[in-house]
């Protein structure tokens, strides 16, 4: 008879437990719902400071700027790919006020004028070339196209076909497509090197796309995670959610030491066991490749080619300001990374005078002592038109027959 009492009790407050639970994960969904909806719903009003990115958003340049947060707030709804032949991805289309995707996946370049008899400039690369943390007028390639309208009598049409994580080989297969279509440029411009260090990074082999083992698995049909744990499902509720939410307000994080373990080891080329000088020799000599299949299509094709060596933080002798001090610091704190990235450079630096079509802007920021970069690659519309200009004069040069 107790027994019976005893397992009713345990039912009852089995029962009740789970009716709480219930009531709580659905409190915190509707929490979770009117968030996302805030954010997300009208663009024109909400235009929070949230999610990936946060800290270069908040970089001080932006405190001046009126169109900073609507620029933020597009590049977040911008951030949708789609499938584009041979590249794998582009940006879907997008119309705002700081940022234009067309139908094709190519940003906007303001003023370009593309009719028939067009003086065309192609430019490539990853996002530091399409544009990250600026408006469709403070891209590179919108630079290029006021310095150009400058230079030349006649209309000129700059085109950005940079997009975020292409390396070069993606760089080297879109201008393929476009050659093979018939659009035929004056000008090529590459501005790219970062992107192919860190696929590397990733994966431990040269030339090959970021973020290669996810979409490999992605599209064999198999998954990469591990078996998923109770722990595991109980993180996945709101209800975790907003109780982590709300220790987080309460508490303060204790800093991730590099040593210390983490919930899943982040598979790197190091942790591989694949030598940091190997892997650069090999990226280098991939990198070197794509430069002479876009020589030989100059050749055939009648065009210039310009390949640029994007400028890092952690390299170069500009004196920083406090800010980049610490975006610095954040850059070399990834040691795999950080190794890798500068012994890659070291070679192509070393290498550069053997290709007549290379030219390095690693110090393209020496001479300038207020703030230029909003994280360790991407630079504000200002640097970027510092390194447009920097690119003009290249051309300009090479143009007149001098080197």
């Amino acid at each position: 008879m107790l027994s019976k009492v005893v397992y009713r009790a345990v039912a009852i407050l089995t029962l009740n437990a789970i009716i709480v639970f219930a009531c709580f994960e659905l409190f915190a969904m509707s929490i979770s719902k009117v968030k996302t909806l805030s954010a997300t719903s009208k663009p024109t009003e909400q235009l929070e400071l949230v999610g990936e990115g946060k800290a270069r958003e908040t970089v001080s340049y932006y405190a001046t700027q009126d169109w900073a947060k609507r620029n933020w707030h597009e590049f977040r709804l911008a951030r949708k790919q789609q499938f584009y032949p041979h590249v794998g991805w582009r940006r879907a289309p997008f119309k705002g006020q700081t940022i234009e995707v067309d139908q094709n996946g190519v940003r906007l370049t303001p003023g370009a004028d593309c009719s028939a008899k067009s003086f065309k400039v192609f430019t490539f690369g990853a996002s530091e070339m399409w544009g990250t943390g600026s408006p469709n007028w403070g891209t590179i390639p919108a630079h290029l196209q006021k310095g150009l309208e400058k230079l030349r009598p006649g209309p000129v049409c700059v085109t950005n076909y940079a997009e975020s994580a292409h390396v070069s080989m993606q760089n080297v297969i879109m201008l393929l497509t476009q050659l093979r279509s018939g659009n035929v440029p004056d000008v090529v411009v590459f501005y790219a090197l970062a992107d192919d260090i860190y696929s590397a990074y990733q994966s431990g082999r040269p030339g090959v796309i970021e973020n290669l083992s996810q979409i490999a698995a992605r599209f064999e049909g198999r998954k990469e995670a591990p078996a998923v744990t109770i722990v595991d499902r109980l993180r996945g509720t709101y209800s975790y959610s907003l109780i982590d939410q709300l220790m987080g307000k309460l508490t303060i994080a204790k800093p991730q030491q590099e040593d210390e373990p983490t919930a899943g080891t982040l598979v790197t080329y190091e942790s591989m066991g694949i030598d940091t000088a190997t892997l650069s020799d090999l990226i280098a000599r991939d990198y070197f490749g794509g430069y002479k299949i876009v020589s030989a299509l100059a050749q055939e094709y009648g065009f210039q080619y310009f390949f640029f060596v994007p400028p890092t933080i952690t390299l170069g002798n500009k004196p920083l300001t406090s800010e980049e001090q610490d975006m610095k610091r954040k850059e070399e704190s990834q040691t795999a990374h950080h190794k890798l990235s500068t012994s890659v450079y070291d070679i192509v630096e070393r290498e550069s005078s053997k290709y007549q079509h290379l030219y390095s802007m690693v110090h393209v920021f020496d001479p300038y002592d207020s703030l230029m970069w909003i994280d360790g690659g991407h630079a504000t519309p200002v640097g970027n038109q510092v390194i447009a200009e920097k690119m003009l004069a290249v051309i300009q040069a090479q143009s007149s027959g001098q080197k």
